[in-house]
């Protein structure tokens, strides 16, 4: 088995994984007078500056002090600037990441996204494959590993890595098994990689199946669901642990309350989902099936890459 990265995206903390209107230094502070938020944006167009000037606003003024969000790259990207303290609060990211920030630096769950319900927004991972694969159910993929080339969406995703590398374990399968394995950058280029009979089998969250079906941009029939997963909890906002308890609730009732009190700024943050949502709070114990889930996969730890 050889394994192929499709794309491969290094970054730096010191080359600028963060980006914003400053430079951002270390704070150890646990009420610390400016907060920085991280928000995992994968492409910067002129719509993303100004959804960041809306979200400054809005939480300058629930938090009563300076606020600054800082772009970030990559989840590890993500982990390691908590980590060297260059921010306080963390957004948009998946659970896995944050089961990794937990480990690593002790990282806090404050808040997480809601279905309309009121609920927490569950969703959902899913294996495809090509029809003109010849693969039509999981018991094909079983019989045949060794003949497969099959895809991740990213290392640290939950729905296109981690909850059906557990799944293959479970049936028999390791991704040695395979012929060949590919990690590519997120769900859209797998999907694609799989439409284009690049790879035969794929792990995405079923919501960008979903989506692109919707949207006409992947044919009916073009695309086969081979399984779909329990339902997963999304990733929470989370914070440095190190943060005064009394600033942690502050922050997380600004999120909790956003839609009610800045219908723009909860249009700011609904911009990184492809679901109307809202906040509620959130706990550790929303996580403990994954992280289970996380420690009983061969070869794979709680550590950053």
């Amino acid at each position: 088995m050889r394994t192929r990265w499709l794309i491969l995206v290094v970054c730096l903390l010191a080359g600028g994984l963060l980006t914003g209107c400053g430079r951002s230094e270390e704070q150890s502070d646990g009420n610390p007078k400016k907060l920085r938020f991280g928000l995992l944006v994968a492409q910067e167009t002129e719509q993303t500056y100004e959804r960041l000037d809306v979200l400054t606003n809005y939480f300058t003024k629930q938090l009563g002090r300076e606020v600054e969000f800082l772009q970030i790259t990559t989840p590890s990207a993500m982990i390691e600037a908590m980590r060297a303290k260059k921010i306080e609060v963390a957004g948009g990211t998946g659970a896995f990441t944050y089961l990794v920030a937990s480990k690593a630096i002790g990282a806090e769950a404050i808040a997480t996204t809601t279905a309309a319900d009121g609920n927490v927004r569950y969703y959902k991972s899913c294996l495809i494959t090509n029809p003109n694969s010849g693969l039509k159910s999981m018991e094909d993929v079983v019989k045949n590993a060794g003949k497969i080339t099959m895809s991740w969406a990213y290392p640290t995703s939950t729905s296109g890595h981690l909850v059906p590398r557990y799944y293959l374990q479970k049936r028999g399968i390791k991704p040695e098994d395979f012929k060949e394995v590919f990690t590519s950058t997120d769900h859209t280029a797998t999907l694609f990689s799989v439409t284009s009979g690049r790879v035969d089998v794929a792990a995405i969250m079923y919501a960008t199946l979903d989506r692109f079906l919707k949207i006409g941009k992947v044919k009916p029939g073009s695309v086969r669901v081979i399984w779909e997963s329990e339902p997963i909890a999304p990733g929470p906002v989370f914070v440095r642990k190190d943060l005064d308890p009394a600033l942690k609730k502050q922050i997380q009732q600004a999120y909790t309350n956003v839609a009610k009190a800045d219908p723009n700024a909860m249009e700011a943050l609904q911009a990184q989902f492809t679901y109307s949502m809202s906040y509620i709070p959130a706990t550790d114990s929303l996580y403990a099936s994954l992280r289970q889930m996380a420690n009983q996969i061969e070869g794979l730890t709680l550590e950053e890459e």
